[in-house]
């Protein structure tokens, strides 16, 4: 009987072990987890020298630089006007999606948290095709005086 107790004690003590080093493991994971969290991190999201379709990027404008930030919101189900960009601009849809078509019938669907090199001066549009509102965060490398966009 003393043996049986005695290895019965020695598998619950080896339970406890093994549970209370698993819970030590858990709670450094964790406190890792947080600790990484609140480290700043930067991410590469695009980085190109060809826009979405493939099109080679211009040289930069000439003039007096101006960069430009622009917020567009899409509506659901419409549709922005045939356009083309004098200049370089880059964004990231931050909410839902879009659809881009070209003059050349090249297409793409961005979705929210996707980075795009916009095409410089070929015919484009891009169109909401969902219910909800499509947002973008736009960014213009051009000079001042120059228009971001021409119909």
């Amino acid at each position: 009987m003393g043996y049986d107790f005695y290895e019965k004690q020695k598998s619950k003590y080896l339970i406890l072990m093994v549970n209370f080093y698993l819970y030590i493991v858990i709670f450094i994971a964790i406190i890792m987890q947080n600790k990484s969290s609140k480290e700043v991190r930067s991410e590469v999201l695009l980085q190109s020298s060809k826009s979405w379709n493939n099109q080679p990027m211009p040289a930069y404008m000439e003039g007096v630089p101006q960069c430009t930030i622009l917020k567009i919101t899409v509506p659901p189900h419409s549709r922005l006007a045939t356009h083309t960009h004098p200049m370089m601009n880059a964004g990231v849809v931050v909410k839902g999606e879009l659809h881009v078509v070209d003059c050349d019938g090249n297409e793409i669907t961005l979705h929210e948290g996707e980075p795009v090199l916009e095409c410089v001066g070929k015919l484009h549009y891009g169109e909401n095709l969902t219910d909800s509102e499509t947002v973008l965060y736009m960014f213009y490398a051009g000079v001042v005086g120059a228009k971001k966009r021409k119909k």
